[in-house]
């Protein structure tokens, strides 16, 4: 008994009769790039931009997970054609701390050059369509 009352001594501060927890956890976003190469590398350059979520005590714990993932994420396999695709990590393009977010905040702001208005925003309509299609659906398993 004494050592679970010390375990909770540890992990929590009584303030008001109230358990508080003293080692809080924050919630980061982290934009992840990599570069894809797939056989010879001669082709048009890509590279993916992945938004990661990540719990952390600091920016720099944050960071350094966002950094352990990317490295984790690093991979190699064969495509269609038998060509070998690689996918290397970059590094973090952005860090954002999700405190106080309230409903509808901005975490994310991207300015698109589209050749045609009007074919740009009949893509986004029907992306939006399609996700308020695959919202309504009722998975039955």
């Amino acid at each position: 008994m004494t050592q679970l009352a010390e375990k909770r001594k540890n992990l929590f501060k009584i303030c008001d009769d109230k358990p508080v927890k003293t080692n809080s956890m924050n919630k980061y976003i982290a934009k992840l790039a990599f570069q894809i190469v797939s056989g010879d590398g001669k082709h048009t350059p890509q590279f993916d931009e992945q938004f990661r979520i990540f719990e952390a005590k600091s920016e720099n714990e944050a960071l350094a997970k966002a950094r352990a993932k990317g490295k984790a994420e690093e991979t190699s396999f064969l495509n269609d054609s038998k060509e070998n695709v690689s996918w290397k990590y970059i590094g973090v393009l952005e860090l954002l701390e999700l405190k106080d977010m309230a409903d509808g905040a901005q975490i994310y702001s991207n300015t698109e050059e589209a050749e045609d208005a009007s074919s740009y925003i009949n893509i986004v309509k029907q992306k939006e369509r399609t996700i308020e299609t695959l919202s309504n659906f009722v998975y039955i398993f």
